[in-house]
C-alpha cells in the first residue's frame, strides 16, 4: 500500500512515494548498469523502482485486479522499463505486460499516471501534478484490496494528497506532504506505527538531476539522503 505523487516545480517534474508495507523491509538505493544506467530503490524481497540515465523514472503502488488473477509484479519488468530512452517506449513495456499496478512515470518534461491490470489499461497525462494510491481512477472500481479498512485508507490518502499537492512549491513541500498525519494512524498519508501497514520508506526522484532523495524510515522523524546517478 503506497501513496504516489508528481509535481512540476520550476518547469521540471518530481515524482515521489511513501512505501507502506505490512512486513519489515530493508530498503536501499543501488546503481546498476545494463542497456541504460539505473538508480534503483530495492528491498530485501526484490521489489524495485527507480530512474535511469535518460531521466525517466517511475514509482508504483500495488493494485489487486478484479477479477482476481495471477499476474507479474512490476518489479519483474522494472529493469526493462528503465532500459528505455523515452517515455512512450517505457509506458509500452507496462501496457504489453501481464501486470497489475498503479504507476506514476515521468521524465523532467512530462508525467503520466498509468493504471494497469491484465484486463485494462489507462494512461493520464499530467499537466502540473497528480496523485494515486491503491485503487482505480479510470479502471474497474472493484480493483484494489477486498478489505474495507484498506479501501477506506486508500481513498482517504488519495483525497488528502490531491488537496495538499496543489500547494507544493518545493522539495520541502513534498517532504511535508509525505509526512502528513491527518487521520493518523490509519487514514493518513504517513502510515502510522499503530497501523498494520505503516510507512517503511519514502523517496523523491529529481528527474532533471538524475537524483533520488531517500528516507529509510518515516519522513518527519528520519532524514533524507541524496543519491546521484
Amino acid at each position: 500500500m503506497c501513496t504516489l505523487g508528481a509535481k512540476k516545480i520550476h518547469e521540471s517534474f518530481f515524482i515521489f512515494k511513501n512505501r507502506d508495507r505490512e512486513y519489515k523491509s530493508r530498503c536501499s538505493v543501488i546503481r546498476e548498469k545494463g542497456k541504460a544506467s539505473k538508480l534503483i530503490v530495492v528491498d530485501n524481497r526484490g521489489h524495485c523502482e527507480g530512474l535511469n540515465e535518460y531521466g525517466i523514472g517511475f514509482v508504483e503502488a500495488t493494485l489487486q485486479p478484479f477479477p482476481r488473477i495471477r499476474f507479474r509484479s512490476i518489479s519483474q519488468i522494472a529493469r526493462r522499463i528503465l532500459d528505455q530512452n523515452n517515455l512512450p517506449d517505457a509506458i509500452g513495456i507496462i501496457r504489453r505486460s501481464k501486470t497489475s499496478c498503479n504507476v506514476i512515470i515521468s521524465d523532467e518534461k512530462d508525467a503520466y499516471i498509468v493504471e494497469k491490470t491484465p484486463f485494462e489499461f489507462a494512461a493520464t497525462k499530467l499537466k502540473t501534478q497528480g496523485v494515486i494510491t491503491n485503487l482505480s481512477i479510470k479502471l474497474n472500481r472493484k480493483n484494489g484490496s477486498k478489505l474495507k479498512s484498506v479501501r477506506e485508507w486508500a481513498r482517504a490518502r488519495h483525497n488528502r494528497a490531491r488537496h495538499l499537492v496543489k500547494d507544493v512549491r518545493s522539495v520541502s513541500g513534498i517532504r511535508k506532504l509525505l509526512s502528513d498525519k491527518e487521520g493518523y494512524p490509519d487514514r493518513s498519508i504517513l502510515g502510522g506505527k499503530g497501523w498494520w501497514i505503516p510507512t517503511r520508506a519514502s523517496f523523491i526522484f529529481d528527474l532533471k538531476r538524475r537524483k533520488i532523495l531517500f528516507c529509510n524510515g518515516q519522513p518527519g522523524s528520519h532524514p533524507f539522503k541524496g543519491y546521484m546517478l
